[in-house]
């Protein structure tokens, strides 16, 4: 009898007890269970080690068609805000390691294949990612979004990076990593540079920082008509 209460109870017990501390989001009804009236655009899938993480032309593969699934409904989004000026998404997460800059890229990229002007910045100044997803003449070194805000001579044509797959996609990356990037964003330069960016492409994506580890995300947020 005791034999027979342990075997039952032994494996109830782990179960509730992992089921307590279990803190991770395993689908789309995890999320929809507990905030009801968050706006999900689409899901992206996981990759395989050997898979490509970036979207081609022409592309059919399941990653395409989730980024496509996304674009459509980010465009029902950009189409609700009711002024004629470019849009700008900023796309950011909570921490780190989160997937921010392969869904930004790949946002960006889907819209330019659509016939989109499309300019990506590289809004994570402190942990900048972006250079991989550019050629082999690029690094962490080369020039972008902090050389632009400390230098008032700078204009953005001299910082963008065209796009090897996609015509119609332009990158700027985020330059130095600086001792200040906080103070950096408040300046009054932030606010040229989104002006600037509005006035010569068709749409803004923002590759940002994880928003509870550092400010610089909400800093910058204001410049945003729609945040992913």
């Amino acid at each position: 009898i005791i034999g027979l209460l342990l075997g039952l109870l032994l494996p109830a017990g782990i179960i509730y007890t992992r089921f307590l501390f279990y803190n991770k989001i395993e689908s789309r009804k995890d999320i929809q269970r507990y905030l009801p009236d968050m706006n999900i655009l689409g899901e992206v899938p996981k990759l395989d080690s050997d898979t490509l993480d970036y979207i081609v032309p022409n592309d059919r593969s399941v990653l395409a068609e989730s980024f496509r699934i996304i674009r459509t409904n980010l465009q029902y989004k950009l189409n609700a805000i009711d002024h004629d000026k470019t849009k700008v998404v900023l796309v950011t997460s909570t921490v780190k390691g989160e997937g921010k800059t392969l869904v930004a890229y790949n946002i960006a990229n889907t819209f330019a294949f659509s016939g989109k002007k499309v300019l990506l910045i590289g809004g994570d100044i402190r942990n900048p990612q972006l250079h991989r997803y550019s050629s082999d003449k690029v690094s962490k070194r080369t020039k972008g979004v902090t050389e632009y805000l400390v230098t008032n001579e700078l204009l953005l044509e001299d910082l963008v990076i065209r796009s090897s797959l996609n015509s119609n996609l332009d990158v700027i990356l985020s330059g130095a990593i600086p001792p200040n990037p906080a103070e950096l964003w408040m300046q009054d330069r932030t606010k040229k540079l989104f002006e600037e960016a509005r006035n010569n492409y068709d749409l803004v994506i923002i590759d940002s920082a994880p928003t509870i580890l550092v400010t610089d995300t909400l800093l910058i947020n204001k410049y945003a008509d729609v945040t992913a």
